[in-house]
């Protein structure tokens, strides 16, 4: 399953850190910006 995300993006390359989303493996964070906004459901921490 696949979710699109959505988030403040206020730069548009992921420099401000303002669209940052946990990975499910809680070993850093994806840019919803640059890498997204569709990630696979359980690549994504839902906390």
């Amino acid at each position: 399953c696949q979710v699109s995300l959505e988030t403040i993006m206020a730069c548009g390359l992921g420099a401000c850190l303002g669209c940052t989303v946990l990975q499910a493996d809680m070993e850093g964070y994806v840019h919803v910006c640059k890498d997204g906004p569709v990630f696979n459901a359980d690549g994504v921490a839902w906390l």
